[in-house]
This record gives structure tokens, C-alpha cells and sequence, in this order.
């Protein structure tokens, strides 16, 4: 019998998982490593926690489902992704006179901003806004997906996200969601995440400064003294 060691099995895992991210075993590894950056933010806020069974439980249900659920923080506190991975906030704000922002910010597992972009649009539309800001968010953090291992894409509108999961899981593709889907299965593993409007701050202010006027920001650029407030108090959380 050959031996295999437990790196060389891992790498075959993440191969199979990543050539097909629709199966089973993506699904599973993709859920333990959500439930697992889930249990140790909960063990820092000083709150109760999966062990591990119910993390391997709860990822057997992902798998067995045969999709990803919306998976829902209600922690009022932005939390950082686990390491190697990338989170995306994203918001829409809709305005009077149709006036409308998109905003979204890229941070990573130490919470470190790495940028973050508006845009001014015309809308009436909350679900519009939200989904084009997503995409927005998708698009900006390739710059930055070098060696990555997944991305949280996270809003505060449970509507949005149960919808984005049904495109990523290929539940739910129309002519409008086309460039979002493609962008979705273009991303390495995808988790989407719903938070209450109290975590998710950082892309609201982004969203409504959008409003009045598009802007790009990078990592090393001055940034505004409320956008850096409010980063400030998601760090040390």
C-alpha cells in the first residue's frame, strides 16, 4: 500500500475541490473552514461556540444539501476572515431623485483595509444597487486574490444574499446576473455572508459617500477621517 502524507492528501483534496467547486467535498472543506473562522470569532467576543463534532455535522449538511447556505453572522460587531482569505463588504445605497452609490471594501484576516471603491449611479432600486455592488466588490479584489484561498462576500441585505447564493450554487441565472455568475465561478471558494447593518459600516459609508461622487482607495492612500474611524473600531474588536 502507498503511503501518502498528510500534505500530499490535502493538496489532492483542494485539487478535487477546486476543480469542482459544486461537489460535495468543496462544499464540505468550504463549510469547515467557515464554521471553524465562526467558532474562533465567537470564542474571542466571549460567546458560545461550535465544537468541533458540530462544525463536521453542520458541514456534512452543506454537503449533503448540495449547496452552500446564506450562512448568518448576527454578531453587531465586522469580524476578520480566517487567514488566507479575503473579505468583501459590500452595501447600495438609493437615494431621492433616483441618485444612488455603490460601495464595497476589501480587508484581510488581520482586518487591514486594501481598498476600496464607489460609484455613482441613477437607481430606484435597493436590490439593483445591492447586486451591482457586489459585483463591484468581486471585480476589485482580484487585484489582490495572489495565493488566496477563498473569499467572504458579505452584505447586510438578506434578500441579496440568498439571492447571490442561488447564483452561486447555479440555482438561479437570468440575463441580468450573467456577468455577476460568471464572476462568482471565476472566484476562487465563495462564501456569502449575511450580518446585521452594524457590521457591515465600513461599505455603508462608502455607499453613500458614492452617492455624490465616485472614488477609488488604496491601501496607502489618506483616507477620510469617518472612513478611518470606522475601520479603527472594526480592528480592535
Amino acid at each position: 500500500m502507498q503511503n501518502i502524507s498528510t500534505n500530499t492528501c490535502l493538496d489532492r483534496l483542494l485539487s478535487e475541490a477546486t476543480n469542482n467547486r459544486k461537489s460535495g467535498l468543496a462544499i464540505f472543506l468550504t463549510s469547515i473552514i467557515y464554521y471553524t473562522w465562526k467558532a474562533r470569532n465567537s470564542f474571542v467576543h466571549g460567546e458560545p461556540f461550535l465544537q468541533p463534532t458540530a462544525i463536521a455535522i453542520n458541514a456534512l449538511h452543506d454537503a449533503d444539501n448540495g449547496s452552500w447556505n446564506v450562512h448568518c453572522n448576527h454578531q453587531i460587531s465586522w469580524t476578520s476572515p480566517p487567514v488566507g482569505w479575503l473579505k468583501v463588504n459590500f452595501d447600495g445605497s438609493v437615494h431621492a431623485n433616483f441618485k444612488a452609490g455603490l460601495g464595497c471594501v476589501v480587508r484581510d484576516h488581520l482586518g487591514t483595509p486594501l481598498a476600496a471603491k464607489g460609484v455613482k449611479i441613477f437607481s430606484r432600486s435597493i436590490m439593483a444597487t445591492e447586486f451591482k455592488s457586489a459585483c463591484m466588490g468581486l471585480d476589485l479584489v482580484r487585484h489582490f486574490m495572489h495565493d488566496t484561498v477563498g473569499i467572504i462576500l458579505e452584505g447586510d441585505s438578506s434578500e441579496a444574499c440568498t439571492k447571490l447564493n442561488r447564483i452561486l450554487t447555479g440555482s438561479a441565472i437570468g440575463d441580468v446576473e450573467v456577468s455577476l455568475s460568471k464572476m462568482l465561478v471565476e472566484a476562487p471558494r465563495v462564501v456569502i455572508s449575511l450580518v446585521d447593518r452594524e457590521a457591515n459600516k465600513a461599505a455603508d459609508h462608502v455607499a453613500r459617500i458614492a452617492a455624490d461622487y465616485d472614488f477609488v482607495w488604496e491601501r496607502g492612500m489618506p483616507q477620510s477621517q469617518e472612513f478611518l474611524s470606522i475601520i479603527q473600531h472594526d480592528y480592535a474588536l
